[in-house]
């Protein structure tokens, strides 16, 4: 329970503590006048039939709370025998109906018991005072003498007793104890005023037959007033049935309008219930009583976004940051919504909530920049509780804050966005909010993933300050990508041609993965048909359903990501890697028959991507496209195979000898150390054209892959050792296909040798012999421009004698 509640609950209970205290020691007073009167007790009889009358008692409707009949007997009571019997008989009737109501809150008994007796006890002093006469029983009097004194008896009687009904009504409910006592006791007030007025009659008129001969007489009278009384009060409550069904159903309506722009909102799913829950919350503990304010609130809550309705899907649901005029599109949805709505006559000031839900406290906000108090109310306890719900659920361009980091943010905007009362009023209630929300749970997606609550920007990244050498170089590497996609044959395979883009983005972007996306109708799904990178071989079976994650969103809106969060493609198959991915770049693969596909680039850095990079991406994307629909189709058709038609990313003999140039070409050339794969096949041109896809697929992007001749491959592996030789080959022969022999068996087709510095050797040719030295055949076939130098024995210089 909260500080409001709990506070709220702790005067109730000191009210109904106090009421029951006065009432006991009217009590007292009472029985000890009673007992110095002593016998005889001629109202005893009375007392009988007002307990027996107490037992037909008329519902309040919409209140916990009931009246009685039995007030004209107290009444004759008090006026015949005077003040101690009506007290007396008052309190046992309250304990009657707290016993026949089966009342088993204490609370509730004792009040039941107690106020009557309280208010009975003044009643009566008011009375005797102002008619200057006893009790009947003792003298006569006339209607002159008593007639106004008790109209003041009734009065008194009927305000206390009300009063101290509607006041723990009103302190147990945290309502307002006038609107309660005007709305349904006002009304009762003639009961009490027609059972004094039947009383006075009655006891200044009684003949000889004595009080219970003219309590029957007057008998039908009262059963006619309570049957017309009852009557009345059933259609009251009639009326406040029907009108609680018609207010039901017209909230059903308006819920049905809001979950139509929850369906709309991918992002936020659930999130209009939640603040809904929330205001009302947070109004309760700010104090808001008034019913037409929160049956505002509860509607608007509920409406508050539905001028997203307006806004196109892809700014709606987009998984990065909105551009300028993205954003400024995007805010119309708040006086949007507001016109839309202000066409229904609503009963509750809904419309302006609506409108003004974005307005900051300092005049910052939108549509209309008020400021402070001249935002509704419900706006300001509607913003307060869409910004939390907002940082604590899931977005696709950052993951969900945890509930200490999102209170920090509201709390950080406290005074300038928010209320200032608001914000602490809502602090207070935090906890409880978050006991009770709604919320999906949080997707293992996300689970290791740290966000950042403001956007960094990584100094020397502008555009204007980046160095003009750095652009020319760019430049000049996109029109080299350009030229080599246009110079890739129609047999161009897909490995080869999304390798050949892979070399080219991973230099132009701050990227360490690569992957194109192929959009795969027949499963609504975008699917890895290429990985390149970091961490390749452990998304290539990932898949995204078209419109989700980043990939997907880019795949169905056809519009380019910058810097949204790779945890929303990548999920947790990537957790525990170091460095995690941290950012995104993704651009759709635009073709003339639709987009065929995405190529995302995935970076450890946060923030890593330049807009000037993605600009870049997107002026080649559509050769791109071109290239990639096409190896796509030769894919679908049989024709590709996986198999690559030409591989221009391999270099030729003239390439490799250009590289090496002179013989003592150092290996620190090529960084610490240096490893030199070689390998010739003796088997037919498909195991050779099987062996090139498994070499593209085993190696790095960093590593050089050379083609000396038709049937022989060598691969220049910068800071590799002899592990990373044998990984390499491990993964060459699990790639071969099942009717090739893999390597390093006698029988495979495929010859491999493997040498790394320093132990084979300083120079690079002096690896390379090594290398080929272990291919196991006397024919060199690989990259020297002359005779190779004599035979090394395998092991000689210290590396493993690896033969294949």
């Amino acid at each position: 329970m909260t500080e409001a509640p709990r506070r709220r609950s702790g005067l109730h209970r000191a009210y109904v503590a106090t009421v029951f205290v006065l009432g006991l020691a009217a009590l007292v007073n009472a029985l000890h006048t009673l007992q110095v009167a002593g016998p005889p007790y001629h109202w005893v009889g009375l007392a009988l039939v007002t307990l027996a009358t107490g037992i037909f008692t008329i519902k309040v409707p919409a209140l916990n709370a009931v009246l009685s009949i039995s007030e004209t007997f107290v009444f004759i009571t008090l006026l015949m025998f005077g003040s101690a019997p009506a007290v007396v008989i008052v309190a046992l009737d309250g304990l009657t109906i707290s016993l026949i109501r089966r009342r088993r809150d204490v609370r509730h008994a004792a009040f039941n018991f107690a106020e009557p007796t309280l208010s009975v006890w003044v009643a009566s002093r008011v009375y005797f005072a102002l008619a200057g006469v006893g009790p009947l029983s003792q003298g006569p009097a006339t209607i002159a003498q008593i007639g106004l004194p008790a109209l003041a008896l009734c009065a008194v009687y009927f305000l206390m007793n009300s009063g101290l009904n509607a006041l723990a009504m009103a302190s147990e409910s945290g309502s307002s104890p006038f609107p309660l006592w005007r709305k349904y006791f006002l009304s009762v007030s003639l009961n009490y005023f027609g059972g004094v007025s039947i009383a006075v009659l009655l006891v200044v008129n009684m003949g000889s037959g004595g009080v219970l001969s003219s309590v029957l007489a007057i008998a039908p009278l009262i059963i006619v007033s309570y049957v017309t009384f009852k009557a009345s009060m059933g259609r009251l409550e009639d009326e406040n049935r029907h009108l609680g069904e018609v207010n039901r159903l017209y909230l059903k309506v308006v819920e049905t309008l809001a979950m139509a722009v929850d369906a709309k909102d991918q992002v936020t799913h659930g999130h209009i219930r939640r603040v809904q829950t929330f205001a009302l919350r947070l109004a309760n503990a700010i104090g808001v009583t008034d019913a037409i304010q929160l049956r505002a609130i509860e509607a608007a809550a509920l409406l508050h976004d539905m001028g997203k309705l307006a806004i196109p899907e892809h700014i709606l649901n987009k998984p990065g940051k909105l551009t300028d005029d993205e954003y400024e599109r995007m805010k119309l949805h708040a006086p949007l919504g507001a016109d839309m709505l202000s066409a229904v006559d609503f009963p509750y000031p809904v419309v302006p909530i609506v409108r003004h839900h974005h307005e900051n406290w300092d005049g910052t906000g939108y549509p209309d920049k008020l400021r402070g108090e001249a935002i509704p109310i419900g706006a300001r306890i509607l913003s307060v509780v869409d910004c939390y719900d907002a940082l604590r659920s899931h977005r696709p361009y950052r993951r969900a804050l945890s509930p200490e980091q999102a209170t920090a943010i509201v709390r950080e905007w406290r005074g300038t966005m928010y209320d200032p009362v608001v914000v602490d009023a809502f602090e207070t209630i935090r906890a409880e909010i978050e006991a009770a929300t709604v919320d999906e749970p949080l997707p293992e997606v996300l689970d290791r993933f740290t966000y950042a609550a403001r956007e960094v920007r990584r100094p020397g990244h502008d555009a204007d300050t980046l160095p003009l050498e750095l652009r020319l170089s760019a430049t000049d590497m996109l029109l080299r990508l350009y030229e080599h996609l246009s110079a890739l044959g129609p047999e161009a395979g897909l490995e080869v041609t999304c390798e050949a883009v892979s070399r080219y983005l991973l230099r132009l972007a701050p990227a360490s993965l690569v992957l194109f996306y192929r959009r795969d109708e027949a499963t609504d799904q975008v699917a890895v048909a290429y990985a390149s990178g970091f961490c390749e071989a452990l998304v290539q079976d990932l898949r995204i359903p078209l419109g989700h994650g980043v990939s997907g969103w880019v795949a169905v809106n056809g519009r380019s990501v910058i810097n949204a969060d790779s945890a929303l493609d990548l999920g947790p198959r990537l957790d525990g890697i170091d460095p995690p991915f941290r950012s995104v770049l993704s651009v759709p693969l635009l073709h003339s028959r639709g987009t065929v596909g995405v190529v995302t680039l995935y970076a450890s850095q946060p923030q890593a991507f330049r807009e000037e990079q993605r600009q870049a991406i997107e002026l080649v994307s559509g050769a791109v496209a071109e290239a990639f629909a096409r190896a796509l189709q030769l894919r679908e058709t049989g024709v590709d195979s996986g198999l690559p038609g030409r591989v221009p990313s391999v270099s030729n003999r003239h390439a490799l000898d250009g590289l090496l140039g002179k013989d003592t070409r150092s290996v620190g050339e090529f960084g610490r150390s240096l490893g030199v794969l070689c390998i010739r096949n003796e088997g037919d041109a498909s195991v050779m054209a099987h062996a090139t896809t498994a070499v593209s697929q085993a190696t790095r992007i960093a590593d050089l892959i050379f083609r000396p001749s038709d049937d022989s491959l060598v691969v220049l592996m910068p800071d590799s050792d002899a592990s990373a030789g044998q990984m390499v080959v491990d993964r060459i022969a699990s790639v071969m296909p099942p009717d090739v022999v893999p390597p390093p068996s006698p029988s495979s087709p495929l010859r491999i040798g493997f040498a790394c510095s320093p132990n084979d050797g300083d120079s690079v040719r002096q690896l390379l012999q090594a290398a080929q030295e272990r291919l196991g055949s006397a024919q060199s076939g690989v990259g020297a421009s002359e005779p190779a130098a004599a035979a090394v024995t395998p092991g000689s210089q210290g590396g493993p004698p690896w033969r294949a």
